[in-house]
């Protein structure tokens, strides 16, 4: 009876339940941490569509090219991301520390970008205080900054984590035997991978509604 039972289609598999219960709790906070973070940022956009919907008179508002060069950097940054857990699987920490180094300065020419834009925003004369398009435009880009930053700071936490570990063979050990460690690697990289999408997303919004 038990083999049969085995054998039917599905069998062996966790109910939903079940298989929800034993993903970590940081796990279980980042995914709802992103949730509450994409409700937000669909909200902001919503009603930054209808604002620069509604706009009849206001004089047309450029991107700065730097908006579109931060872009390409972050999708470079995903794909050395997308490889960090990869390497450490492979117990590869210089490899790993590579790739983790790599997503870590492209994260800050991201960051330095977005900051030098909202200059060329400004000598532009679009003020954050000013018409409530370049408001949100500003608003929704310093917001994503903001989460940026998060990411770069826990980049940097674990880039320094496997420096140390990869410099010495006892700490290698220990660092690529630790499931705390590799758990770290792909939080990070579902958050970082988030972000992407979440810039990819509103740099075409801004891109077609100004």
């Amino acid at each position: 009876m038990k083999s049969e039972n085995q054998n039917k289609i599905g069998a062996g598999k966790l109910p939903s339940f079940e298989q929800i219960e034993k993903v970590p709790p940081l796990k279980m906070i980042l995914y709802v941490s992103m949730a509450g973070m994409g409700v937000l940022f669909f909200i902001l956009t919503v009603i930054f569509l209808m604002k620069a919907g509604q706009v009849t008179n206001q004089k047309e508002i450029l991107l700065p090219k730097l908006f579109t060069v931060s872009t390409v950097v972050i999708l470079v940054s995903s794909f050395f991301m997308q490889q960090v857990p990869d390497q450490y699987q492979q117990d590869n920490l210089v490899q790993l520390k590579r790739q983790l180094g790599w997503a870590l300065v492209l994260g800050f020419v991201f960051a330095t970008a977005q900051v030098v834009a909202w200059f060329e925003l400004d000598s532009k004369n679009v003020l954050f205080n000013g018409h409530t398009t370049g408001t949100f435009l500003y608003l929704l880009s310093a917001l994503h900054l903001l989460h940026i930053a998060g990411g770069l700071a826990f980049s940097a936490f674990l880039f320094i984590k496997t420096s140390r570990a990869s410099a010495d063979p006892i700490r290698t050990l220990v660092f690529i035997r630790d499931p705390y460690r590799r758990m770290q690697l792909e939080m990070l990289r579902s958050y970082w991978h988030f972000l992407d999408v979440v810039w990819v997303a509103l740099f075409f919004t801004f891109l077609f509604a100004l």
